[in-house]
């Protein structure tokens, strides 16, 4: 009994009830603490799930690399494509002054030829002329020594331009004779006088100096 009554006793028991009670509450109120310490940690950044990442930063230096290649390569493409032209081009003008070559020679041909056929038409012609010629002549030769009457009928027979080239090669004498011969046989043939009246005015064209 002295022992509890002791102030030490008492001062130490107190001491002993103090800090348990302390305990106690500091124990009872641990959850409250550790809510007012999540209150104040800082929460986390939430990103809404609608908003896209965003792109990853650009690169100035490798961007514009990048571009000066691409321009590099598209320039390239350009002068080759160029070239390609050119080469095309100057093919087709060598292949236009072949053919104007060609076209040359073959006009330069075409135009030997031409002279060539002219000259031999020209020389058939006086061939044919100078055939012609001795022909007549041997009909006027002929005719000339037949009657006039008989001369009169067979040109009757004749084309006009024939008949004309004939009679232009006779003597005067003689034409005379035949056209006298047409006048006497016009009198009782109408289209006679005309016959004799064209082939003298072809005589006289024909014998004209041209």
């Amino acid at each position: 009994m002295k022992l509890l009554t002791s102030p030490l006793v008492i001062i130490l028991v107190a001491t002993l009830l103090g800090v348990g009670l302390s305990s106690y509450l500091v124990l009872k109120r641990i959850p409250e603490y550790a809510a007012m310490a999540a209150a104040m940690r800082p929460k986390p950044k939430v990103i809404p799930s609608h908003i896209p990442d965003r792109p990853p930063p650009v690169d100035v230096t490798s961007r514009a690399v990048s571009e000066l290649k691409l321009a590099k390569d598209q320039l390239a493409v350009r002068e080759a494509a160029l070239v390609e032209q050119q080469k095309r081009m100057q093919s087709e003008r060598l292949e236009l002054e072949r053919t104007r070559a060609d076209i040359d020679s073959m006009r330069k041909q075409v135009e030997a030829y031409l002279s060539e056929a002219k000259g031999l038409n020209g020389k058939a012609r006086a061939e044919d002329a100078v055939s012609e010629l001795k022909n007549l002549k041997t009909l006027v030769q002929t005719y000339s020594t037949m009657s006039p009457k008989s001369t009169v009928a067979i040109m009757l027979q004749m084309e006009d331009a024939s008949a004309v080239k004939i009679l232009a090669l006779m003597k005067v004498d003689v034409v005379a004779g035949i056209f006298e011969e047409m006048g006497k046989q016009a009198a009782g043939d109408p289209l006679m006088a005309k016959r004799a009246a064209k082939l003298a005015e072809g005589v006289k064209n024909y014998r004209s100096p041209k």
